[in-house]
């Protein structure tokens, strides 16, 4: 079991300084406005929980009794209490660096007493100043670290993620990789640690003993998911297409002993996303149950020809059509890709992603602006599992679609 932890911190601030290429660098935290989701009240944009994507980055680091506290409390659960400590996994992340954490020693020795698996989320290997800070944590007992790496050359290091001392980070994340389970990424951007430089940032992590490699594709624009941003992060720069993105993780994934992700999500091993889709999955497809309800679907860009390719197998009497919006990824839809969707094929029941930015009524009255009156509807969080970690089996994978397309084939039979 999986307990989460999160520390806070505020991107840039305390991590060191931003990397050129990070997602928050030209965020005005001062003036952004409210943006809305599943949660808010039916006459208000914003609450808690789409407040907290903007809070999570740009508040300073909890107190280690804050965050005991909060740990303590979710080990005492029922569903926590009768588990064997082996069981369990604390997963400690945070709005920033981790390893800047002012009491991460403290921190890790005081969970460690337990012998509970301790899983470090997000360092991009900045505030590694000496190697001694990983042998410190490998002596007291982290189990799992999440590395961004971007590249293993020291001076690519120096000027895209603004690190003052990349020989000792690249130290500690071999040292990292040698005595415990690490998880690498890196923002691929075209040019910069593409092409020649990934393959050899590769083969030091396939020597060292890294776990996987996580593969980012770099987003420079609103459609890409820069939802917060008003400009792009590095002028000049176009990102992969998804699909060029792709090949690069699968030419990896031929190339390395160590298991190859991607997001937006691409894994080549199992045939994910949508492997479900797949010919050869197909009888999964006929577990579903029968279309009875006309609807529309609106997702993104990237996801669309994923599901207009299985309702053209599953809708026999072609009662669902997909709208895709200009978005690589569902939950980063907001109001404005919803103003831009032409409402000629829009069905009287439409379902927009669970995870949507778009506060419920603002959804309807976005998509009822031509006077026709729609029955607005969410569907499940996630159609495919986006953020495991490569350790799940294909079985897993495919059995999670399935209770996903079931899912969305009960909300659109609920009309």
């Amino acid at each position: 079991m999986e307990i989460y932890t999160d520390v806070g911190g505020r991107t840039g601030i305390d991590c060191g300084g931003f990397c050129e290429f990070c997602f928050y660098k030209n965020v005005d935290f001062y003036n952004l406005e409210s943006i809305g989701c599943i949660h808010c009240p039916p006459n208000q944009i914003g609450c808690d929980y789409c407040q907290n994507i903007i809070n999570r980055v740009s508040i300073g680091f909890k107190p280690l009794s804050n965050v005991l506290t909060d740990l303590n409390n979710k080990l005492s659960r029922d569903e926590c209490s009768s588990l064997n400590q082996k069981d369990i996994k604390i997963i400690i992340a945070g709005g920033a660096d981790l390893f800047s954490y002012p009491q991460l020693y403290e921190l890790v020795s005081k969970l460690k007493e337990s012998q509970i698996h301790l899983d470090l989320r997000y360092t991009s290997g900045k505030p590694i100043k000496h190697e001694s800070m990983a042998e410190k944590l490998i002596s007291l007992g982290v189990d799992d670290v999440n590395f961004s790496v971007f590249s293993t050359n020291p001076e690519i290091r120096r000027k895209w993620m603004n690190d003052e001392t990349p020989i000792e980070s690249i130290k500690g994340l071999k040292l990292f990789c040698e005595n415990i389970d690490l998880y690498a990424s890196a923002v691929i951007i075209p040019g910069v640690n593409d092409g020649d430089k990934i393959f050899e940032t590769c083969v030091d992590l396939e020597e060292w003993g890294v776990k996987s490699f996580f593969l980012r594709r770099f987003a420079n624009f609103k459609n890409q998911g820069l939802i917060l941003n008003n400009k792009p992060l590095i002028e000049g720069v176009n990102p992969q297409s998804y699909g060029e993105f792709q090949e690069l993780v699968r030419e990896l994934a031929r190339e390395f002993s160590f298991k190859v992700l991607g997001y937006p999500f691409s894994d080549p091993e199992n045939d994910f996303p949508f492997a479900i889709s797949r010919a050869k999955n197909r009888y999964y497809l006929e577990k579903l149950p029968k279309i009875k309800c006309e609807a529309t679907i609106i997702t993104s860009k990237l996801a669309g020809p994923y599901l207009e390719k299985i309702f053209g197998v599953i809708d026999e009497f072609n009662l669902v059509n997909i709208v895709s919006v200009d978005k690589d990824i569902a939950d980063l839809i907001t109001h404005e890709d919803l103003e831009f969707i032409n409402l000629v094929g829009v069905k009287r029941n439409v379902i927009i992603p669970s995870g949507a930015l778009v506060q419920d009524n603002k959804a309807a009255e976005i998509l009822c602006r031509d006077g026709k009156f729609r029955i607005i509807a969410r569907g499940p969080y996630v159609l495919t599992n986006p953020y495991y970690d490569g350790d799940l089996y294909k079985e897993d994978l495919l059995d999670f679609e399935l209770k996903s397309f079931n899912a969305l084939i009960d909300v659109i039979n609920s009309f």
